[in-house]
This record gives structure tokens, sequence and C-alpha cells, in this order.
């Protein structure tokens, strides 16, 4: 089979697969819609956008907040980095935010002490 003709057959399967399972009918029933997307777009390349991608924030945020590396995060959950970033716009949640505002509360207590002592 020619690699246009198998292209053909697996893109009417994955078609009449998809009918069959959001909609839940026949292979004979459906048949005549595949067909008929079949023809309506015939030598042409459509452009279909994936799906939107829903993201267990909870989930995610419970993990930074335990500790779980970013590293780790974005492996367990399939994300990129900048993903994740987008996805906690005010920054991210856990225990490296609050170590980096201990961190901000110490160098100010250091320069208050180093005031007082005139320096």
């Amino acid at each position: 089979m020619s690699k246009r003709k198998q292209a053909e057959s697996e893109l009417r399967e994955r078609i009449l697969d998809a009918m069959r399972k959001d909609i839940g009918i026949s292979e004979t029933m459906a048949q005549p819609f595949v067909e008929s997307i079949m023809r309506c777009f015939a030598g042409e390349q459509p452009y279909f956008p994936a799906r939107r991608r829903d993201y267990p924030l909870s989930q995610i945020q419970a993990e930074l907040e335990r500790g779980v590396s970013v590293k780790q995060v974005l492996s367990h959950f399939d994300l990129s980095r900048s993903k994740l970033h987008e996805l906690f716009p005010g920054g991210l949640p856990g225990r490296g935010a609050r170590a980096s505002a201990e961190h901000g509360r110490l160098v100010e207590t250091k320069r208050r002490v180093g005031t007082s002592n005139g320096s």
C-alpha cells in the first residue's frame, strides 16, 4: 500500500474511532460522516489545534509546598518550567518562597543591627 493510501486509511480509522467513542454511534452510522469529512478536506492539510490542557493546580501546589523539587514537579506533571511559572504568576509556592522571605528578614535584621552600632 502506498504511503498516501495508508495515511488516508489511518485518518479514516481515527475519525471513525473518535466518532464511536465520543458520540457512541455504530460504524455503519458513522461511515457516511467519515466519507463526508474526507471529501470536504480532500487534498488539504487542515490544522486542528491541540485540546486545551487542564492542570491540577492544587496537586502541583501541594507538591511544591511539601518541598518536592521543581525539577521533579516538572517531570511528574509533564510541564515546562515556563508553563509552571505561567500557572503561578505571583511566584512559585513552597519552601523556596518561604526561605527567600526569611532570608529577606535576616538581611533586614542585620542592617538594623549594623545601623544601631553606628556602622
